[in-house]
């Protein structure tokens, strides 16, 4: 790829299967009386599971850029030449049921609210939900007793039982054209079963593997791309075991949202809103590797640029290996990451929406609305279980001090205009031929304009150069997070529709709609690789970091994909 990493095949978790059978009582009661609405009600789920998650068992092959004989290849290069840098594959650990899990769950909500209309012009609603998710205890015990001593017990089960979320809001009408909205809530989420299936199957003992990570280590292992291992090999070395497991104390995940808004009508058919919205994530889920020794201050140079960073210690026989060593020292020096499941996740977002809205008058309606917001987090995820993969560049840059992430959120859009009118055309009476009034009546006209800021990313370096056994997620020392954009996106949908009725219930709709109409470049993802590693040495005792630049072809911040280009398509609707 640009990114000079390439990987190939179908995803490192398939083929897989998720089978859930639910069973769901649920029951809801009204109450009216004088001037309040009592409701009351709850939402009973019981989940079993049978999930299937097979992460590395089909092996992974892995193409970095290589020197070959002076010549640098790229990735791409190394795959035509079958040159692989790094093999994985995983196995049911002996006597596991391996990659197959069962993280059955049960859902018990509660909840009660009172819609009291105090007066005329104001309504207040008042309620409390109250959230509880049981879930299933990981099967195995680690007995490793470093692992206990420290308080690292891959059978704990998460569970968290004060999940009381209040609810408040209200409506108030100054007049018959103006009214005054707000309201308040906490919002509980769940926890997701995938990180519950990963800790059932990760302590260390229900699955096993190797890892290759040189080209000389697979050849000697008689592997070539595209053949994998049927079994694990007799006295194979497994390397060290990725841990998963839920940190003592973990807490559900819950949003705290708040609006307020007001609309007012302006002229007849048009009102006009103005509306401050305000999320706030708390307690939100993540993956942290706590298996790393504290970061020390480093420095890498590039041409006559220094730049400063933190870098873990390195594994090594002395002070020189230990520099341009590869792999981090481990703490826990049997396993290689222990990756806590957290609700150590933050997120915030801020947004001032202002919308028109014309009702429908004279064949005639429309919507637009803009909107000005800031989204930021710590990195927060649900999904990283699988290592050494693309779950890899979910986790925050630094393992150890999560609040250098914080900054603006992947999914942050500063600005957004959205247009989207419809014009209704009934019997055209214009001519008096009935050929040309047929022609030209009942048609519908309408249209979506999409207008705003571009996506968020960051300057990454393509390489593992904190050493904290990731390379997916090292920035280019001293920028930060997300803090570049690309273009802003353009988009112009647009559909016509003819109706053509028969008799009073029966109508045939022809429909030609068309997408991305002026066919504008819109930027999907770009190379975010500033530089394309760096080389690591020791000269007279004398340590250094050089990075390398990424070839012209893959330049930083240089599209790599788009969205979708203009696209027309004609339907026909029977409706009855």
């Amino acid at each position: 790829t640009g990114q000079g990493f390439l990987l190939l095949g179908r995803n490192n978790f398939s083929p897989r299967e998720t089978t859930i059978r639910r069973a769901q009582i649920i029951d809801n009661v009204s109450y009216v009386r004088g001037r309040h609405n009592l409701k009351t009600g709850f939402d009973f789920n019981f989940d079993r599971i049978l999930n299937f998650f097979p992460g590395l068992f089909s092996g992974q092959y892995s193409f970095a850029p290589v020197t070959v004989g002076g010549v640098q290849l790229s990735g791409y290069d190394a795959f035509l030449r079958n040159i692989p840098s790094g093999y994985s594959q995983r196995f049911a650990g002996p006597g596991t049921t391996g990659a197959t899990t069962k993280p059955h769950s049960e859902d018990f909500a509660v909840f009660i609210q009172d819609d009291w209309r105090a007066t005329s012009k104001l309504t207040i609603n008042a309620g409390m939900r109250y959230d509880n998710q049981h879930l299933e205890r990981p099967p195995l015990r680690n007995s490793d007793p470093q692992l206990l001593s420290a308080g690292l017990d891959t059978s704990r089960p998460p569970q968290d039982d004060n999940n009381f979320a209040p609810r408040f809001g209200f409506s108030l009408a100054f007049d018959d054209r103006t009214v005054l909205r707000g309201g308040y809530g906490i919002f509980y989420g769940r926890t997701t079963a995938i990180m519950l299936g990963t800790a059932h199957s990760g302590n260390g003992i229900q699955t096993t593997g190797i890892t290759l990570s040189n080209n000389a280590s697979i050849v000697a292992a008689g592997l070539m791309y595209p053949n994998v291992l049927a079994s694990l090999p007799p006295g194979a070395n497994t390397g060290r075991p990725d841990l998963y497991l839920f940190a003592d104390g973990y807490k559900q995940p819950y949003v705290q949202q708040a609006r307020l808004g007001f609309e007012r009508e302006i002229l007849p058919n048009l009102s006009l809103s103005a509306t401050y919205l305000f999320f706030r994530g708390v307690h939100l889920s993540r993956t942290r590797d706590i298996n790393l020794f504290p970061s020390v201050a480093s420095s890498s140079t590039f041409g006559s640029e220094t730049f400063a960073f933190q870098r873990f210690p390195g594994a090594g026989a002395n002070a020189a290996a230990q520099f341009t060593s590869t792999t981090p020292l481990r703490p826990f020096a049997n396993y290689n990451r222990i990756s806590l499941f957290e609700s150590s996740g933050n997120s915030r977002y801020d947004a001032l929406a202002v919308q028109a809205t014309q009702r429908f008058a004279r064949g005639f309606q429309f919507i637009a609305a803009y909107t000005y917001s800031k989204a930021k987090d710590d990195k927060p995820d649900q999904t990283a279980v699988v290592p050494g993969g693309g779950d890899d560049a979910k986790i925050v840059q630094n393992q150890l001090n999560i609040r250098e992430d914080y900054g603006t959120a992947d999914t942050d859009l500063r600005h957004r205009l959205v247009f989207s009118p419809v014009y209704e055309v009934g019997a055209f009476t214009g001519s008096d031929n009935a050929f040309i009034r047929g022609l030209l009546s009942n048609y519908t006209f309408s249209g979506i304009v999409q207008l705003q800021s571009g996506f968020a990313y960051t300057a990454t370096i393509g390489q593992d150069l904190n050493r904290d056994g990731n390379s997916r997620n090292d920035r280019v020392p001293g920028t930060q997070r997300n803090q570049f954009y690309t273009a802003p996106t353009y988009q112009f949908d647009a559909r016509v529709t003819r109706n053509i009725p028969f008799g009073e219930t029966t109508r045939i709709r022809l429909i030609l709609e068309g997408f991305n109409i002026f066919n504008r470049t819109n930027v999907a993802t770009v190379n975010t690789n500033q530089f394309a590693g760096f080389t690591p040495s020791v000269t007279g005792g004398v340590n250094s970091i050089v990075l390398r630049a990424p070839a012209a072809s893959a330049a930083f911040g240089t599209p790599r994909a788009f969205l979708n280009s203009r696209e027309v398509q004609l339907a026909i609707k029977f409706d009855f």
